[in-house]
């Protein structure tokens, strides 16, 4: 049963995303479209990649089985292997071409492993020269950064291995995260961000070390038992009234200490809070407000929205949630779904978009 499950997982088609700066969109796409027009013909996945403007990321989209998928991936860092002495990419000191993937968060635990055992184990038996998880999801967005470098050939067993490895719930995820829109120079941000987080961690840790250091050495040193030496203190002279509430010092005249003892004798009022601070129900109802996204193929689009609009509206009306549909944008095979509303609303939405989506892949 679980051999019949795991061939389902590799026979299934699914979603490869890669990101890549600005710069490299040259390489990427070539004169007049070459070099994806190449790719698209020596392979047997789907490509797409994002039209870039203002400095943003290009995004590279692939379509198909594992099989096709990891294949299409070699043929990519083949290509970037050839061309990394004619075109300058944006690290071009690797000895190893590097590729991004972009994974849904749900989808790291699974990558890592227990305490992080996954990564090291791959790096050991797939020869890979560098395999990293950046820390944070991409801001805006739900999808986290895994930074391969290696062969053509370790990165095709990478990229068969982490498909199999969130296999079948990256499709899922795939279809209800909010995926990242390109940036201008969002990719940099992020590496930046990782670079500044592994210098601190890397800082931190030293400084721990030290600290651990200092304090086994000074075990051996005679030293009093507080390290705040607490015991060098001592108090001015100071003694209780008995009809008084607090320490009194000996220099307080008696008309001070009575007007005190006056003061703290007095009953204090109740705090009853303003209107403008109490809790309601619409404070609630504003808070639980949620909204997810979903990634529907372009060509079924049509048939979700229906005539006039009805299918949508039926679906707005079954759920109760506010639904709208991107517009569509040339070359692009996907279109996203938004759905705003309470978390039952948003919940049955989804499902409902979901289930159509499935009646009509079925007809």
């Amino acid at each position: 049963m679980a051999e019949t499950t795991q061939q389902d997982d590799i026979k299934q088609k699914s979603m490869l995303r890669l990101i890549f700066t600005h710069e490299d969109g040259g390489v990427l796409i070539g004169k007049n479209g070459r070099h994806i027009t190449k790719l698209k013909e020596t392979t047997s996945a789907s490509w797409f990649v994002s039209r870039s403007s203002d400095g943003a990321d290009r995004l590279v989209v692939l379509r198909g089985t594992i099989e096709e998928l990891s294949n299409a991936v070699f043929a990519l860092a083949q290509h970037l292997g050839e061309q990394a002495d004619q075109s300058r990419l944006s690290e071009p000191s690797t000895q190893f071409p590097t590729l991004r993937f972009l994974f849904p968060t749900k989808c790291i635990g699974s990558i890592l492993g227990l305490g992080g055992a996954n990564i090291a184990k791959i790096r050991a038996d797939l020869d890979v020269s560098w395999l990293h998880v950046f820390h944070d999801a991409i801001p805006f967005s739900s999808e986290r950064i895994v930074e391969v470098s290696g062969s053509e050939a370790s990165l095709q067993a990478v990229t068969s291995w982490l498909l199999q490895t969130t296999m079948p719930e990256l499709v899922d995820l795939q279809q209800t995260s909010t995926v990242y829109c390109p940036t201008k120079n969002g990719l940099r941000q992020m590496q930046l961000q990782e670079r500044q987080r592994a210098s601190c961690d890397q800082h931190s840790r030293h400084t721990s070390s030290s600290v651990v250091q200092a304090d086994k050495e000074g075990l051996s040193r005679k030293r009093s038992h507080s390290l705040l030496e607490v015991d060098s203190y001592r108090p001015t002279s100071v003694h209780r009234d008995a009809d008084c509430k607090r320490p009194r010092r000996s220099s307080d005249n008696t008309s001070t200490r009575s007007a005190k003892h006056h003061r703290s004798s007095a009953r204090p009022e109740r705090y009853v809070p303003s209107q403008r601070h109490s809790y309601t129900d619409s404070n609630r109802h504003v808070s639980s407000e949620q909204q997810e996204k979903l990634v529907v193929p372009d060509s079924i689009a049509g048939r979700l929205i229906g005539r006039s609009g009805n299918h949508l509206s039926s679906l707005k009306e079954r759920s109760g949630a506010q639904i709208e549909l991107s517009p569509r944008v040339p070359n692009m095979q996907d279109r996203i779904v938004t759905v705003s509303g309470r978390p039952s609303q948003v919940s049955s939405a989804c499902r409902l978009i979901r289930d159509s989506i499935r009646s009509f892949e079925d007809l």
